[in-house]
């Protein structure tokens, strides 16, 4: 795949992966979150599941699906703690939080990995908790902590990005265990395993339409990845971490047509201050990372 190919195929896969959350966020009047989780994941398994069987991908073994497992629980409740955030609060604003994620995963490395801890991380840290602050709290988008019906979705929007780093640290061990395709494949049967029960004893069963619409989120779930993973294999990743910061421009765009949600300035401000941070520590972990 040529590079202008691939660099397509990245925006495709964060702009389709927008669209989903967008379609997450409309959902949530007529839905429950649960519900939500559970056909997003649910088609998403059924789709990547078929895909890992053409493609005769390489599973993990039985002694190494209890970490696997682990780690679809986290991304579980990170996904849950996003689909809770956004039916409550402006999409970008939420996406926007949800970018400090790359940094948590330096700093996490440094904890659990002992890697090494280095003045550009220590500054784009402070940097990326400084521009979530501003996002937080700045602003007619900021947070309205008197009311209580936010509260669970600011503190949704707020512990999200650290239960996703924490899963990325634990992927990082089974990289080598199965292909991408089947690791997501697990994560999302997992998921879907785990949310059905709770779906049916809120008996929450959605109509024909309401059905599709959530059939749908699950789709667009499991197309972002397929085209996010395509172009990862032919991106460097300090060229594909540019393209990620596009959800932010979509998150907005998606916002304002569907929603009529216009964003304030200091959420762009802190937003952009996230971005450096994530492209001044990203920067410095490729150039860390030996050539092969």
């Amino acid at each position: 795949m040529s590079t202008s190919k691939a660099l397509l195929f990245a925006v495709a896969a964060i702009a389709v992966i927008s669209m989903m959350d967008a379609s997450v966020k409309s959902l949530s009047g007529d839905a429950s979150t649960l519900t939500i989780l559970f056909f997003r994941q649910g088609v998403a398994a059924i789709l990547l599941g078929a895909l890992a069987i053409y493609k005769r991908s390489r599973f993990p073994t039985k002694a190494q699906l209890p970490l696997h497992f682990v780690r679809a629980m986290m991304i579980g409740a990170t996904a849950f703690s996003f689909f809770y955030a956004v039916g409550e609060l402006p999409l970008m604003l939420v996406t926007a939080i949800f970018m400090v994620a790359p940094i948590l995963v330096s700093i996490m490395g440094v904890v659990f990995l002992k890697e090494d801890v280095t003045k550009t991380l220590v500054f784009g840290t402070l940097l990326g908790f400084a521009g979530a602050m501003v996002i937080v709290f700045g602003g007619s988008n900021g947070a309205d902590f008197s009311a209580s019906g936010d509260l669970w979705a600011w503190v949704a929007a707020l512990l999200g990005p650290f239960g996703y780093a924490l899963s990325i640290v634990v992927m990082k061990s089974q990289s080598r265990q199965a292909d991408a395709t089947t690791i997501t494949f697990l994560q999302a049967f997992f998921i879907a395993l785990v949310a059905a029960p709770f779906a049916v004893v809120q008996l929450d069963v959605p109509d024909a339409v309401i059905g599709l619409r959530l059939a749908s989120v699950g789709f667009l779930g499991a197309l972002g990845f397929v085209l996010y993973v395509s172009a990862l294999r032919n991106l460097p990743a300090s060229v594909f971490v540019l393209t990620e910061n596009t959800a932010l421009l979509w998150a907005a765009l998606f916002g304002l047509i569907f929603f009529m949600e216009v964003p304030a300035l200091t959420t762009w401000g802190g937003a952009i201050m996230i971005i450096v941070a994530c492209l001044l520590v990203g920067r410095q972990q490729v150039r860390r990372t030996p050539k092969r």
